[in-house]
């Protein structure tokens, strides 16, 4: 273990990141090619002001109820802090890896955005970093790959006193009909034990399909590494008892996009001010609830940090 998971600098990030009580309640506002995606599939297209207009309506809703907010830096991160619709008690993260992936299960590494840093996120006012990364421990060749991604991004990090959020995503590979096919949960687990190796600071999960293999995620990312349930498109109901599971088996929260704000993309800029307003934030609310009385602080997770006195100030 690395000094850097007991640093006052990581202790700070995160406090930044959580609720005073602790827990991340994260709203991922930072979808690029994949809000398009799902823009275009309901006949909709925006230019780049009016995805950047939706992303700050999307904030405004959503960022007082959230400890966090997920934003990119091509759209929307400077324009929320600038109109702000982004609370200064409300933590910011932005993405490191750049748009356009393509088929996933031929990936090779990721690549992290271009002309971005995470120094340059930091000046901005950042406090968490999110790294996306396709990753199968079942592809050896390519998993040691990304796993010198992470290295070169936690570096960058650790140097601009950000918290990296790194979120590993089982893909499907042909002639599964569904990423990892049956052995899913377990390459879930298996991926974050690896990962949790490399000592990020917060481990953004998928739902490894159970509430007994929750419990298995939550033992694979040890002691000092909190861990938060992704969205991954669930919808409402279903997202509802996912949390529930990853928050009694030692979860810290969640970080959750589309099924936050889905019902807010239309057309209309008024009718999508009312879904927020009706049912994205009501629904945000009603997570944070949840997660407030079942998730572990991450500060309960990591122990006590140690005071400067005792060696530990960097």
């Amino acid at each position: 273990m690395s000094g850097d998971l007991l640093s006052t600098q990581r202790a700070r990030a995160l406090d930044q990141l959580a609720t005073p009580g602790g827990v991340i309640v994260g709203a991922a506002v930072d979808h690029r090619d994949s809000l398009q995606a799902a823009l275009a599939k309901r006949g909709i297209q925006l230019d780049s002001a009016g995805v950047t207009e939706l992303k700050l309506r999307v904030t405004a809703a959503l960022a007082p109820a959230a400890s966090m907010v997920l934003l990119d830096p091509e759209y929307a991160a400077a324009q929320a802090i600038a109109a702000g619709v982004l609370p200064g008690s409300t933590g910011l993260a932005v993405p490191l890896e750049g748009m356009g992936y393509g088929d996933v299960a031929t990936l090779s590494e990721t690549i992290l955005m271009d002309d971005w840093s995470p120094a340059q996120a930091r000046r901005l006012g950042a406090a968490g970093a999110k790294l996306l990364l396709p990753y199968r421990v079942d592809v050896p060749e390519q998993a040691a790959r990304q796993e010198a991604v992470v290295r070169e991004a936690l570096a960058g990090c650790r140097a601009a006193g950000l918290a990296l959020i790194l979120e590993p995503i089982v893909y499907r590979r042909a002639p599964e009909e569904r990423a990892g096919g049956d052995r899913f949960g377990e390459l879930v687990v298996a991926g974050a034990r690896r990962l949790a190796e490399l000592e990020p600071d917060i481990l953004k999960l998928q739902h490894p399909g159970s509430a007994d293999a929750c419990r298995e995620l939550d033992a694979a990312c040890g002691r000092l590494i909190p861990w938060v349930l992704l969205g991954g498109g669930a919808d409402a109901d279903t997202l509802r008892g996912q949390i529930e599971d990853a928050c009694r088996a030692g979860a810290s929260g969640f970080i959750v996009g589309r099924t936050l704000f889905d019902a807010a993309l239309v057309a209309d800029a008024r009718e999508s001010e009312r879904a927020l307003r009706d049912r994205c934030r009501p629904l945000l609310d009603e997570l944070r609830g949840l997660a407030e009385r079942l998730a572990t602080p991450w500060r309960d997770r990591v122990g006590a940090i140690p005071r400067p006195d005792h060696g530990w100030y960097r």
